[in-house]
């Protein structure tokens, strides 16, 4: 659906993104990272919250190769946003509220990692509300066999009509992650909860 603003709205939230490029300019001049890819201000959220329990853990701000790494093992991650509210507007209790989360992969990328992070994001402020911190042997293969099955479903389908190859995202949810992996360890860090196996 279309979103128009006024002039004058325009003019407000063009004062923010000047405040925002400052920002960026800064810290780009500083670390040469730029704030704005959509992967760094995430991955440092991240680390605020992973290297409480990983004292090893530490995040990668290139654009190509892995997410992060803890001794020597790449990581994997992947965030999405949720709703963080439990009610709908009507003042319903929303369903699958606090398992809502999906998690995307390209079906032609690299599915398999020794060590998947996924995180669960406030849409409204960004915080992180649900970190799934995979790396047993069996739970990783779990993982990369249902985004392998996912693949194939996309790959059947492209197959039948082309239009369809266009767009290879595939998905593993937080539903199913909750279902079928053994987490050991369940905590709360900062208001995030944290599934570890």
């Amino acid at each position: 659906m279309a979103k128009y603003f006024s002039e004058t709205e325009i003019a407000e939230m063009d004062q923010f993104r000047e405040q925002i490029y400052a920002i960026r300019e800064k810290m780009f001049a500083k670390f040469g990272v730029d704030p704005l890819d959509t992967d760094s201000l995430s991955s440092l959220a991240i680390y605020k919250i992973v290297k409480k329990y990983d004292a090893n853990f530490n995040i990668n701000f290139s654009r190509n190769g892995e997410d992060a790494k803890s001794n020597n093992i790449l990581i994997e991650q992947k965030a999405c946003r949720v709703n963080p509210s439990s009610l709908t507007e009507t003042g319903r209790y929303r369903k699958n509220f606090g398992t809502d989360a999906g998690f995307q992969f390209h079906a032609l990328g690299d599915l398999e990692h020794p060590r998947y992070i996924f995180v669960a994001r406030s849409e409204t402020d960004l915080s992180i509300l649900r970190i799934y911190d995979i790396s047993s042997t069996e739970n990783c293969k779990f993982v990369l066999d249902h985004l392998n099955i996912q693949k194939s479903a996309w790959l059947a389908k492209g197959k039948k009509n082309v239009q369809y190859m266009k767009r290879d995202v595939i998905t593993i949810s937080e539903k199913i992650l909750l279902a079928n992996l053994n987490f050991t360890i369940k905590t709360e860090i900062d208001g995030c909860k944290v599934f570890k196996d």
